[in-house]
């Protein structure tokens, strides 16, 4: 019965969060999708040109900060680090990719 309660728990709180937020439920959203026709290689292509977008909002930032035209040291500090949590996450996605196609492919019949 514990468990029944705190899985009804966890429901709660995230219908909370769905209403506070205004997100979809992940259920929705895969739905949406596969009516949509994206597949993973349109997901990948996405968030390779969102690190790319990070990187360069920071190199863009680094070389105002250099010249003179920005003086905020903050903004600067900010899309550095989003640049860097983007190209670690980007990294780790790669690295579980590539474990998992190690996986396979040691997978014997």
């Amino acid at each position: 019965m514990v468990g029944i309660s705190g899985v009804s728990d966890l429901n709660n709180y995230s219908n909370s969060v769905q209403k506070m937020t205004g997100l979809t439920s992940q259920t929705s959203k895969l739905d949406d999708d596969s009516q949509s026709g994206k597949s993973f290689s349109d997901y990948l292509t996405s968030a390779l040109s969102s690190v790319s977008q990070n990187m360069s909002n920071m190199d863009q930032s680094s070389a105002s900060m250099i010249s003179g035209n920005n003086s905020n040291l903050g903004d600067v500090m900010i899309k550095m680090t989003e640049a860097q949590l983007s190209l670690e996450t980007a990294v780790q996605v790669r690295n579980k990719c590539i474990d998992a196609y190690n996986d396979i492919k040691n997978m014997q019949f």
